[in-house]
C-alpha cells in the first residue's frame, strides 16, 4: 500500500525471512516450553518427595490443544524419570471445557457475550493505552502516518501492537534459536510503555476490573468447586496421590483472582493501579497453581497454596504461616463458589 517507511520496509523484510522459520507454528510448544514443564514437575519431585514415596498413581487432564496436550506430555515424561514406581492415567477432552477451559463453546455452561468486558470498560481501557502507549511516535517509525493502522490496516493501535510486542518479547523468550533477532525493534522504554497497556488490558481480560461486565471471574468457580471436590475425593480414597490439570491462562488466572491469592483478587476500577494489583508477569509461561495437603498429627487436612512455585498468601486465618486448614477454606470458598455458580446459571436462564 506504499505506507512504510525506510525502517518499516527494512523490517518488513527482516520479518519475512523469520517467518519462513516459523510459518504454520502459531501456537506451537517450543523446546524452550517443553524444557519448562521438564523443570517444573523435577522441582515438584524434588521439593515434595512424600508425595512419591512408594507407588504413586497420578491422574492428569488437559484440554484439546496441542500445546496443551505437549505440555502435560512432558511434565508426564519428566516425573516418570526422576520416579520409576510411578503410573499415569491421563486424557485430554473438550469434556472437561467448564472447568479447565472455560471461554470455549463446547463448555455446557458457555454463555454467548459473556466473557465481553461492555463498551464503557474497553473505551477507558483505549483512553488509557492512548495516554500511556506513545504509539503515534512508535508508529511513526515503521508507516507514513498515524491514520495507516486504522486506514489501510483496519486494526486499533493496541491489537497491532500486542502483535508486535507478541513477535518481539516471543521470540526473545519463547524460541529456541534467534532469540535475539528483533532485539533492536524497541528500545526499553517502548517495551515498558507498551506493556503497560497491554497488562492493563489483560487485567481487564482476566482480573477484577471493577467496571467489566465478563463473568470470566464466575467461571472460576467451576474450576476451584472441582478442585475441592475431587481434592476431597482423594484424601479419603488415598488412591491419587498427584492430581494434574493442564490448560490456559483464561482458566489459571480468574483462578488467582478468586482464590485472591497474595492480593492477586483485589478489585479496581484503576487501570494504573491494576498494574499493582495483579500485573502480567504474574502469568508467564508455564505458569502454576500447587495445592499441597498434609496431614498434622492431631489428624487434620492442612493445605499450602504455591503460585508459581511461591508460597502464596490466602484471604483466611492461617493455622501457621502458609498453612491453611482445609475446613477452614472450604468452608471460606463455598459461598464465593455457590454465588458464582448462581450468577452464572441465572444469565443460563435468561439467555
Amino acid at each position: 500500500a506504499r505506507v512504510l517507511t525506510d525502517a518499516g520496509k527494512v523490517f518488513r523484510q527482516r520479518y519475512e525471512s523469520f517467518y519462513q522459520k516459523v510459518k504454520n507454528s502459531k501456537g506451537n510448544l517450543t523446546g524452550v516450553g517443553k524444557n519448562q514443564h521438564r523443570a517444573i514437575a523435577g522441582r515438584l519431585v524434588e521439593r515434595f518427595p512424600q508425595v512419591f514415596k512408594g507407588p504413586t498413581h497420578v491422574e492428569a487432564v488437559s484440554t484439546e490443544s496441542a500445546r496443551v496436550i505437549l505440555s502435560m506430555w512432558s511434565f508426564l515424561s519428566s516425573l516418570q524419570a526422576k520416579d520409576r514406581n510411578i503410573d499415569f492415567n491421563a486424557d485430554a477432552s473438550a469434556k472437561y471445557a467448564s472447568w479447565l477451559q472455560p471461554i470455549i463453546k463446547t463448555n455446557p455452561f458457555y454463555i454467548k457475550g459473556g466473557f465481553d468486558n461492555g463498551k464503557a470498560a474497553e473505551d477507558a481501557f483505549n483512553a488509557y493505552f492512548e495516554a500511556t502507549v506513545p504509539w503515534k511516535e512508535i508508529a511513526g517509525r515503521f508507516f507514513t502516518g498515524e491514520d495507516v493502522l486504522k486506514g489501510t490496516l483496519k486494526t486499533t493501535p493496541a491489537k497491532f501492537f500486542e502483535c508486535m510486542h507478541a513477535v518481539v518479547t516471543g521470540t526473545a523468550n519463547c524460541l529456541d534459536e534467534d532469540r535475539d533477532y528483533f532485539d533492536d525493534v524497541f528500545s526499553a522504554e517502548d517495551l515498558f510503555l507498551i506493556w503497560k497497556g497491554l497488562s492493563a488490558h489483560y487485567f481487564l481480560d482476566c482480573a477484577n476490573y471493577t467496571e467489566s461486565k465478563s463473568l470470566i471471574l464466575d467461571y472460576a468457580a467451576f474450576t476451584l468447586g472441582q478442585i475441592i471436590e475431587s481434592a476431597d475425593a482423594d484424601i479419603a480414597s488415598g488412591s491419587t496421590q498427584l492430581r494434574l490439570r493442564f490448560g490456559h491462562d483464561s482458566g489459571i488466572s480468574p483462578l488467582m483472582i478468586l482464590l485472591n491469592a497474595n492480593g492477586f483478587g483485589r478489585a479496581t476500577a484503576s487501570f494504573e493501579q491494576s498494574l499493582e494489583i495483579f500485573p502480567s508477569y504474574n502469568l508467564p509461561m508455564g505458569a502454576t497453581v500447587q495445592f499441597v495437603f498434609y496431614r498434622n498429627k492431631a489428624g487434620n487436612i492442612l493445605l499450602k497454596v504455591l503460585v508459581n512455585e511461591r508460597e502464596a498468601t490466602l484471604p483466611l486465618k492461617p493455622v501457621q504461616g502458609p498453612y491453611y486448614g482445609w475446613d477452614d477454606f472450604k468452608a471460606h470458598y463455598g459461598p464465593v463458589i455457590a454465588e458464582s455458580k448462581a450468577k452464572i446459571e441465572k444469565r443460563l436462564a435468561e439467555n
